[in-house]
């Protein structure tokens, strides 16, 4: 069967949520001023056009970063996909059922984590190297937020026909993640400190956002399956 388009939106939406997940969302402004301030002292001449392209380059090597993890954890997940098919609609009802409980816990004030971020340190010697190493980080803290709906859009894109399905729904995952990280980053060096501003003001309820949309995510795999069942 074909893989539904719509399908492929909801990965993107969920790739959006998951940038924002406070696993990773919350060590962001500093990574960013960070770099910020690297560059500003680095460079003399600090022009607007300069500021942008710097923001952009940022963002897209981190995004490199970001197609790293979730490509190794895609590929792990379609090696077993041809074991785990017939499981799908099982696996896809379940997450949703688990979002929805871990989101009322975080509602709650509770943690919920899958995994730890590694502790790697970003202030490389090698200013790129750094700046993929924070993609990494920040994509792995996302990941133990998210890893359940993360593996749910992939092996719905598995119970499709092809491979090529399963990629499609990560790439389309990863690719929001990284526009998002393009676009802030780029706002953020062309604005100085202005956008990192704004996102530290929101930190303190990006938990209970991020709730909220678990509940719809979960949700709305749970009706997904139901419609693929009538």
């Amino acid at each position: 069967k074909m893989l539904d388009t719509a399908f492929l939106y909801f990965a993107f939406i969920a790739g959006l949520v998951a940038f924002f997940a406070p696993c990773s969302f919350a060590i962001l402004p500093g990574y960013i001023t960070y770099y910020i301030s690297s560059y500003s002292k680095e460079d003399k001449k600090k022009t607007l056009v300069g500021d942008i392209i710097q923001g952009l380059i940022f963002g897209i090597i981190a995004s490199l970063g970001f197609f790293t993890v979730y490509g190794l954890a895609g590929f792990g997940v379609i090696a077993l996909g041809q074991f785990i098919k017939q499981f799908v609609p099982w696996i896809a009802i379940t997450t949703g059922i688990l979002l929805i409980i871990i989101a009322i816990l975080m509602l709650l004030g509770k943690e919920f984590l899958f995994f730890q971020s590694p502790n790697v340190n970003v202030a490389h010697k090698n200013e790129k190297m750094g700046i993929y190493l924070f993609g990494i980080v920040y994509a792995v803290g996302s990941l133990g937020c998210v890893f359940p709906i993360f593996l749910s859009i992939v092996v719905q894109g598995l119970a499709s026909n092809s491979v090529l399905d399963g990629a499609a729904t990560i790439f389309a995952y990863v690719l929001a993640m990284s526009l998002v990280m393009i676009t802030i980053t780029t706002l953020t060096f062309a604005t100085k400190y202005v956008i990192i501003k704004k996102l530290e003001k929101i930190l303190p309820y990006i938990k209970k956002i991020s709730a909220i949309i678990l509940i719809i995510a979960g949700s709305y795999m749970i009706y997904y399956q139901y419609l693929l069942f009538i």
